[in-house]
This record gives C-alpha cells, sequence and structure tokens, in this order.
C-alpha cells in the first residue's frame, strides 16, 4: 500500500509542477506590468498598407474579407490588398476577382501553381506588397472596424515594434468548441500581453498581424508557422512584438470536435516545432529570453507528458486505495464541463491534450494548412 500512496504523492508533486509556468503568468498578468497606453494620431498621418491576404479554399469567405476591409476604419485610399491562393481547386479566384473590381481599393491577385503552405504564401505576399506595413491576415476572420488601424498605431508607435498581434476570439456561440477556446483565448491574450508589457511575445495570432516589411524581410518556410516565425525574426534582429489586446479578429471555429481536433493539434505541432528551432535565443540578454521564452518552452514541450503522466500516476493510487474519492472527483470534473462548458479546468486539460498530441505527432506537413471554415453549400 505504500507504494500506491507513494504513487498519489508524485502524481501530485508533477501536477503542481506542470501548473507552475501558468501560476507564474497568473501572477504576473494581475501584478505585472501592462502594455503602455496608445498614443492616438491624426488619420491623415496613417501610413499606407498592404493587406496580404493567403487563402486556399475560401470561395465562401473571400468575398466578406473583402467587404470588411472596405468597411474598416482605415482610409481606403491608403490601402493596398494582396491576396494569395495557395492553388484551390475552388472558384476563391474568381470571387475575389469579381468582389475587388466593385471597390475602389488597389488590389492583385496571385494563384500559386502548386500547394506551398501559408508560409511561402506570406513571404509571396510580402514581396509582392508595395507598402512598408504589411497586415498578414486569413480570409476566414472577421475583425472589428478599428481593430487594423488599432494594429498600426501600436505598430509605428514606436521605432523598436517591429510586429504586432491582434487579439483572436472565437465567434459567437454557446456550444462546447465555442465555449472552450473562449476560456482558452482569454488566457492566453492575456499571457501574452504580460509579455509585450516587459518586452517580447512570440505568442501571436497568424489570422491578423500587422509588421514592418524592412525589418521582416521573409519569414521560415519549411517549418513552424507564420504567425510565430514572425515575432521570432523581429526578436532576433533585437525588436519587440506586441500583443494588442484592444484590437479584436473573430474566428469561425471548426464546426465539430473531429476537425476542432485536426485545426488544434496541427497548430500545436507548429507552434511546438517553431519554438525548438529558435532555441539559440535564449542566450540573448533580455527579459525575453530569460523569463518568458523559458516558460513557453516548459509550457508547449514539458507541461504536457509531466501533466499526464502525474494524472496517471494520481488516478493509479487514488484507485486502489481510494476508488470512491476518485471517482466522486471524475464526476465532479464532467459535472463541471456540462453545467459550465467554459471553466478554467476543462479548458486546461484539453489544451493539454491538444498540446501533448502535438508534441507526439508524427506529422511533418504542419506548415500546410487544410481550411477547416464552412464551404459554399454547408
Amino acid at each position: 500500500m505504500m507504494v500506491f500512496s507513494f504513487l498519489i504523492l508524485i502524481g501530485l508533486f508533477l501536477l503542481l509542477l506542470a501548473a507552475l509556468p501558468y501560476i507564474i503568468y497568473l501572477f504576473g498578468i494581475y501584478f505585472g506590468k501592462k502594455v503602455e497606453k496608445l498614443h492616438v494620431e491624426n488619420a491623415s498621418e496613417l501610413p499606407e498598407i498592404s493587406v496580404v491576404i493567403c487563402a486556399y479554399e475560401e470561395e465562401r469567405n473571400i468575398g466578406r474579407k473583402i467587404q470588411s476591409i472596405c468597411d474598416c476604419t482605415y482610409p481606403q485610399d491608403k490601402i493596398e490588398v494582396v491576396i494569395v491562393i495557395d492553388k484551390s481547386s475552388d472558384n476563391t479566384e474568381g470571387v475575389a476577382r469579381d468582389k475587388l473590381t466593385e471597390t475602389n481599393l488597389k488590389w492583385i491577385v496571385h494563384e500559386n501553381n502548386e500547394r506551398t503552405g501559408k508560409n511561402k504564401s506570406l513571404n509571396m505576399g510580402i514581396k509582392m506588397a508595395s507598402h512598408d506595413i504589411i497586415i498578414d491576415t486569413d480570409a476566414d476572420v472577421i475583425w472589428a472596424k478599428d481593430t487594423v488601424e488599432i494594429l498600426v498605431r501600436r505598430l509605428v508607435s514606436d521605432d523598436r515594434i517591429a510586429a504586432v498581434s491582434a487579439d483572436l476570439q472565437p465567434n459567437s456561440g454557446k456550444d462546447v468548441v465555442t465555449s472552450l477556446e473562449k476560456v482558452y483565448r482569454s488566457f492566453f491574450g492575456r499571457m501574452s500581453e504580460w509579455e509585450s508589457a516587459n518586452d517580447a511575445t512570440y505568442s501571436f495570432n497568424g489570422n491578423l498581424i500587422a509588421l514592418k516589411k524592412s525589418v521582416i524581410g521573409e519569414i521560415t518556410e519549411s517549418i513552424g508557422p507564420d504567425d510565430a516565425n514572425i515575432a521570432f525574426v523581429a526578436i532576433r534582429k533585437g525588436y519587440r512584438t506586441i500583443y494588442e489586446n484592444n484590437a479584436k479578429v473573430y474566428e469561425e471555429l471548426p464546426v465539430n470536435m473531429k476537425k476542432q481536433y485536426s485545426q488544434k493539434a496541427r497548430r500545436a505541432k507548429g507552434l511546438i516545432q517553431a519554438t525548438l528551432a529558435n532555441r539559440d535565443l535564449l542566450k540573448l540578454k533580455r527579459p525575453f529570453s530569460r523569463l518568458f521564452y523559458p516558460l513557453r518552452i516548459s509550457i508547449y514541450v514539458v507541461t504536457p507528458t509531466i501533466f499526464f503522466t502525474g494524472l496517471l500516476l494520481f488516478a493509479i493510487g487514488m484507485a486502489v486505495l481510494h476508488p470512491i474519492i476518485l471517482l466522486l472527483l471524475i464526476l465532479g470534473i464532467v459535472l463541471l464541463s456540462i453545467i459550465k462548458r467554459g471553466n478554467l479546468i476543462t479548458s486546461f486539460i484539453t489544451n493539454q491534450f491538444y498540446l501533448f498530441m502535438g508534441l507526439y505527432s508524427r506529422r511533418k506537413d504542419a506548415v500546410i494548412w487544410q481550411s477547416t471554415s464552412k464551404k459554399v453549400g454547408e
């Protein structure tokens, strides 16, 4: 029996160790430094920008995306639209061209001859763009009308800032997928904001990022997601990267848990790849390298394994010594998930599962994205 008591203690210790990085972030979120207040300039002083949209199988969404650009508060005569279509089998290109001809926007539409993935498509779009300020965005997200303006104002507010990410939130809904994602996104955004306030973050949202072409140039194409790669390029060159919580962008979530799993596991795989590929940045003498990057490595690479190992050891010990208590704990978590779908415990466990699957996934195509948004006819 002593062995099983020992398993319970070891399991609890590992669970606490897994939670430690998140506890540090909680402390930073509530008591740490905040992002400096944004200075608002006159609209006439806003620079010209190029909105680069990388699209794959987005016939249903591309027209709505272009309309959202027309409806935003950013001066229309200062916007260029560059659409890079990654060899879609649907009519994304035709719909995009038809919609753009109805606007007063300057635009370019390019379709790749073969599937290349988001990273290569983005590099193509950046090269084609006429302006230094690039807005990297996806076709299946909707932004608040002032989001682009807020991002650009933040980007040009300091010469040390090279890239700014918008705050990604799921569209309205009360289903399980949406409820869990809302809790996760809320905590994720505040973690990234704390990092930004102190130095830099690479936990960006690829759905909408403003960047300086003169600094970023191009991103790594063969490994990792475009958002993390953008941030890593900026950090490597000594610049700051900011997560702007006041700039909102809304994502259409996968229609079911199966597609949600596919999307989240692929994203986790790409993020882990990018995290491990830039370990040399730990040598830099800046807050990002001394505190935040080690914490992120722990969260993405170490914590998922520790968490599920600790959970397994704890469950084995409790099943032998205190089966009734274990059953009550399981029932409590299940009831909590049913009564309050968007709760921190269920969201944390679900996120650890996605990270765990991404960590041990053998897939090598994390840079080739699969569209999970609704298609025409769905």
